[in-house]
């Protein structure tokens, strides 16, 4: 724990910008071009579907819109803030500069935990809209 508290520390000292978030404000949204990664300071954040579905939240010290960064690509989902939050954010090019720069094992690794993180994305969309779906036929047969 001592470890990751110096890394935190570390990387709060690093002259990167701050940004705050009020509780429900959008942080970024679905279809949107990255221009950040984000890193929680303080706070949460929820990550959200394109169809409005709450996917997870990120909590401090978690990182997130590394994928969108990384790859160049549009958002695949929105982020909004869970709560009052204080988020460091790392430009675009610096997060894929030092992705670039690392050791091969951890850019294979990266590659791998992003490419998972994308699948669970949309597996997790679609249970919830199969929920939905089975809720709806639910209510209309109480009915």
């Amino acid at each position: 724990m001592k470890n990751l508290d110096k890394n935190i520390q570390n990387l709060t000292n690093s002259g990167l910008e701050q940004i705050s978030y009020n509780k429900g404000q959008t942080i970024y949204k679905f279809n949107e071009n990255p221009k950040f990664a984000y890193f929680v300071y303080t706070g949460k954040v929820n990550i959200i579907s394109k169809n409005g579905y709450n996917l997870g939240t990120i909590n401090e010290g978690e990182l997130f819109g590394e994928i969108s960064s990384l790859f160049n690509k549009e958002h695949s989902v929105s982020a909004e803030a869970a709560s009052e939050c204080r988020l460091l954010i790392i430009e675009k090019d610096l997060f894929y500069n030092k992705v670039q720069n690392a050791d091969p094992i951890i850019k294979a690794i990266i590659r791998t935990i992003t490419g998972r993180l994308h699948d669970m994305n949309e597996k997790t969309e679609k249970i919830w809209k199969e929920l939905h779906f089975l809720s709806s036929i639910k209510i209309e047969n109480e009915n």
